[in-house]
Formats: structure tokens, sequence, C-alpha cells
């Protein structure tokens, strides 16, 4: 199938309507498109030429004559006008190649931000919601320094090791946050912010139309974007059940690469890269690693004076529970945030804003019942000095309370520090 047609109006709506028809999901679209050899040759046929490709009479009147087909169409057709915004079909140009090879790939994708983003090569990074310092710094650099050798990091803007991919691509170059709510929804709220920043540079896509909010039920379809549109899908801490395993063996069912991680064997959160790595994922230790494993080049080294830039930037570890919680309380559309950024919105893409809660739980443990001091300490010894650091208390008060955390079973304590043991 060519991948250069141009996208018109007229292709939308036609491949829309017939979309809505009884029987055409994706599957059986992308089945008649391949047919077609085109998406264009759809309007060049005539009944007889239906027919022959499996519509009935009655698919083909309502085709053709059906307004109610039509509904939604102008929504999406609007979206398609917005300043930095747009809409992708299989088929034509801009759209994912990898993705497009897909047999259930999305019919449509919709957009906001820089299109230019999808021209470069593409590797999806994912992993658990509640990473542990070490993940969390891990995949900022490693994202860091995949985007500015010329990757294209792609991810699903959840808290943990999305958001720290997304943070540490889109300061060195680019990144594309796939999401499971229209690009006009940000879930969860508090990446509205790391939102805007990704549109500058990367995308929000969605195969969900604007305005549609998140759901649970969305997400594992978002997970096969995430990795049916790379090279290769890279995997950061993560429980054995969760959803970062069910994207990770998504690529391999795709024909992916995989690449893990490993960690502390006492960290619950190895347990996840440790069995991809049985079962045959490459072990990656940093980002000329996994260049390497795709053939592609090699980026220099990051400098001193770099690293320390990102890691200032960045703080590791946020005090306002940012980790702590599985489920975001509200939605932000990107509309209202960018009426505060900006007087004139027009210029902007149209904005993804803040969902509402939306029950996503693994089967990981809950990290609402972890104490906050516990996520500044990883499973190897960390000084007393970082972890006052990253949770920001006073050694008089940090001290009695590592004390009890150790006296609850959490920590052990170790020649210049303490160890998180569960």
């Amino acid at each position: 199938m060519l991948m250069d047609e141009l996208l018109t109006d007229e292709l939308i709506s036609a491949w829309w309507r017939l979309r809505q028809l009884p029987g055409f999901g994706t599957v059986t679209t992308n089945e008649l498109l391949d047919q077609l050899g085109s998406p264009r040759a759809l309007l060049r046929c005539d009944r007889q030429q239906l027919r022959s490709l499996g519509l009935s009479d009655t698919a083909i009147e309502r085709w053709q004559f059906d307004e109610s087909l039509s509904n939604g169409l102008d929504n999406l057709l609007n979206w398609r006008r917005q300043s930095g915004s747009g809409v992708l079909m299989v088929g034509t140009k801009d759209y994912p190649e990898a993705l497009a090879s897909l047999r259930d790939a999305p019919t449509f994708l919709y957009y906001s931000g820089n299109v230019q983003a999808l021209q470069r090569p593409m590797i999806a990074m994912v992993g658990s919601r509640h990473p542990t310092p070490y993940g969390r710094q891990w995949a900022r650099e490693c994202a860091a320094e995949l985007a500015a050798s010329g990757i294209t990091v792609v991810s699903g803007l959840a808290l943990g090791i999305d958001g720290e991919a997304h943070e540490g691509a889109v300061r060195r170059g680019s990144t594309i946050a796939v999401l499971g709510s229209g690009p006009d929804q940000i879930y969860p709220a508090r990446h509205l912010g790391l939102a805007h920043r990704i549109c500058d540079q990367g995308m929000l896509l969605s195969e969900f139309a604007p305005g549609v909010t998140p759901q649970a039920r969305h997400f594992p379809s978002r997970n096969r974007i995430i990795s049916g549109m790379t090279l290769a899908t890279i995997v950061v801490e993560a429980d054995i059940k969760s959803g970062t395993m069910i994207t990770a063996r998504l690529a391999a069912e795709q024909g992916r690469e995989v690449f893990a991680l490993p960690g502390v064997v006492s960290n619950p959160l190895s347990r996840g890269p440790h069995q991809l790595i049985r079962e045959g994922a490459a072990l990656i230790e940093n980002a000329n690693d996994v260049l390497g494993e795709l053939g592609l080049d090699i980026p220099a080294p990051q400098t001193n004076a770099e690293q320390q830039s990102l890691e200032l930037e960045s703080p590791l570890f946020e005090n306002d529970q940012a980790n702590t919680e599985f489920v975001e309380t509200e939605t932000i559309t990107l509309r209202e945030a960018l009426r505060v950024k900006s007087p004139a919105p027009k210029a902007k893409p149209k904005a993804p804003r803040v969902a509402e809660s939306v029950d996503v739980t693994s089967n990981s443990q809950n990290a609402a019942e972890v104490p906050e001091l516990v996520t500044c300490i990883d499973y190897t010894t960390t000084s007393i000095d970082l972890i006052a650091i990253r949770s920001n208390l006073q050694m008089a008060r940090l001290l009695p309370e590592l004390l009890q955390l150790e006296l609850d079973g959490w920590l052990q304590q170790q020649p210049g520090g303490y160890a998180r043991i569960k």
C-alpha cells in the first residue's frame, strides 16, 4: 500500500462513513483498504465494484445516502483545521508506517503538536507508575540521550516511567505521548504542563477523537499503538502482572524488539524485566546498548555539564504525592490551559484538557499504602544524605522516621545508609 497519498476532507468523509457501517471495524476496514490498494480508490468504485468488495446493496445505499453516518464527522474536520492539530489516516501521508503494517491499525489518528516527530526513528519506553528513584533517573537520562541522537521517544503520559521518559526526551529532542483519550484531554491532570512542552517539539497522539474522555478500556488499545508504531520497546521496572508487561508482549507479537533494564533482585519491580530477559528480551544498560542493538548511530557521550543540567532542571522526586496515587482525580483540556499560557490561542494547538477520574489500577502493590519516605529509598544502599535531599526533610525529623520504618519492616540499615526491602 502506498503511504504518500495526501489526505483530503473528501477522503476522510468517505472512510469515516464507511467505518460507521455495521461490521466495519478496524480489521475489516484495513482488509478492504488492502484490496483497493489506496484510500482514494474507494471514491472511484461503482456499485458493482463495491459489491465485489463485499458490500451489500443495503450497506452501499446507507454509505452513499444515510446522513446519520456523518455524525461526528464535523468534529473531526474542525479539529483538522485547527492550527497545530490534525488527522492522520492509514494509507496516507505521515501515518506511521510501522503501525500501518498491523492488521488492526487504527483507521484514523488524531494529534496535537508537530507531525515531524513521526519522521524520525521511534522507540518506546514504558514502566511502572511507581518506580524507584533509580528507575526514574535511568529512564530520564536514557530518554534524553536517545532524543539527542535523533530518536523520537514514545510513551503513554502516565505517572512514573512514562512521565520521566517524556521529561528527558523533550529536553533534548522529540517525544510522542500516545493517549487513552482524545488529544484534547490530558490525563493525568498533573501532566498538563508536560503536555504543553511535548506539543512544542513532539505530539500528543490518539486513536480516540477529540472530546473523548479517558476510560479504563482505552488503555490496552493505547498500548498496542505505543508498541506498534515503534522499532522497539524498552521496559524499565515493572511487576509481572502489569500493563507494562502487556505492552512488551504486544511488541513481541507485532515483531518488534523488546529491551529490558535489569534491576536489583530484591526489588519487586525487577521481576518483570528479568522475566522478559529470560524469555529472550535484550538486556540493556544504557542508550548506546539500545542504539547498538538496532544498528543505529551511537551518540557522543553526554558531558558532565549536560548531565548536571538535566538533573538540576528535573528533580527526580517531586514532593507532591505524584507517585503515591493510582488514579488522577480530574482531567484538563489543552484549550483551557492555553488560555492561561498565551493570549493568542489560535497560534497554538487546540488544547488537551484534564480528564475525569479513571481507574487504571494494576495488580502491583498499591503505592498509596507505601509510606512516602520509602519511595525516596532504593532497594540498594541509599545514603542518608541522598534520602534527605530526595525527601526534603531535616535530619532531626528524618532519622527518627527512618528508624520507625526499619522497625515496621520497610527498610534495612546498611553500612552507609538504608535499603528498601519491600
